[in-house]
């Protein structure tokens, strides 16, 4: 028998190597989950994060047959826990429910242990858009009343919002850089508190996302909407009008939406069960319920939408995130 060279042999074995992996790459999909899942959320427990991440790990125990365990684990405004998630292995065993600016504008501001963009997005649960709010009271009936009274008084109007870099603060910071209309910020831990700081009399207007608080004071009257901080009018805002439509073209992005995402390089079979069991989850009533049916997409975004979505607001907003916080 000719005898192989080393160099040969060598070869031989990385193919059979190579041959082998991809095989165990393709039978660790199809056999996917081969073991009880960890959902990391990645925001305190008992928020909008938190109850839109429990409701959809309890389906995908359903569907997927094995135990969900939900780790709350916050900090750095979604992305300590968004970080463990990307940067785990790749088998789908360890998910994350987070914010899509989680992954695409804080690593853009600050070192996470990872880059805008990094991780494999499953699917939205909810986009909630972001709304000025004013109380029933106030002087201000109209958005342009509003906008007319901060062009008479630059950065004296207090606006709250859920925190310095969530989308609707930074929103409302490009009002000032990019369109002249400048409000002073105020920044709280939360739409909760915000909400509490604008019913108090503590601030004159708060920019939250429509969650079930605010959806609740804005029900029984005490809290006015004059303009909605995304693309679209919303059917449960009557004609409130769009910050587009208010002549701020720009000003799409006041949108907080909740994702699930998997490891960075997961096999495209797992994104894929994934995606349909996210699907499933979301045509239950009680997980919509949960999650807040209101803001549950009418159509099921999925993986690659949502990476797109995730790659054009990195693209168009880390010019303006590094001019803002440097």
């Amino acid at each position: 028998m000719k005898k192989l060279s080393f160099a040969a042999l060598a070869g031989v074995l990385a193919v059979s190597m190579a041959a082998c992996g991809d095989s165990a790459s393709s039978g660790d999909a199809e056999d996917y989950p081969a073991g009880d899942i960890t959902m990391v959320v990645a925001y305190a427990a008992g928020g909008p994060t938190d109850l839109a991440g429990r409701a959809v790990a309890k389906q995908f125990e359903k569907d997927l047959g094995v135990s969900v365990v939900v780790e709350n684990l916050e900090g750095a405004s979604g992305a300590v826990g968004s970080a463990k998630v990307i940067n785990s292995k790749p088998d789908g065993l360890t998910l994350g429910t987070t914010t899509a600016s989680a992954i695409s504008r804080v690593p853009t501001i600050e070192k996470v242990g990872f880059e805008a963009g990094d991780g494999t997005p499953i699917g939205v649960v909810t986009e909630s858009p972001g709304v000025f709010f004013v109380k029933e009271d106030s002087p201000y009936k109209t958005f342009d009343d509003l906008l007319a009274d901060a062009k008479k008084r630059p950065g004296k109007i207090t606006v709250g919002a859920a925190g310095a870099q969530t989308p609707q603060a930074v929103e409302l910071l490009r009002m000032g850089t990019e369109y002249d209309t400048e409000f002073k910020l105020v920044p709280f831990q939360g739409d909760a508190p915000a909400l509490t700081g604008l019913l108090g009399d503590n601030v004159d207007v708060i920019i939250p996302s429509y969650n079930e608080q605010v959806r609740a004071q804005h029900e029984a009257g005490k809290i006015r909407p004059l303009a909605v901080m995304g693309p679209d009018r919303k059917e449960y805002l009557g004609d409130t009008p769009t910050l587009a439509e208010s002549g701020f073209d720009k000003l799409t992005y006041g949108i907080s939406s909740f994702i699930v995402i998997a490891p960075k390089d997961t096999p495209e079979e797992i994104v894929t069960k994934l995606e349909d069991s996210l699907e499933t989850a979301l045509e239950d009533p009680a997980t919509r319920k949960a999650a807040g049916e209101l803001n549950v997409p009418a159509e099921f975004i999925g993986s690659e939408e949502l990476q797109q979505k995730i790659d054009d607001e990195v693209k168009d907003l880390t010019p303006v995130l590094k001019q803002l916080f440097g």
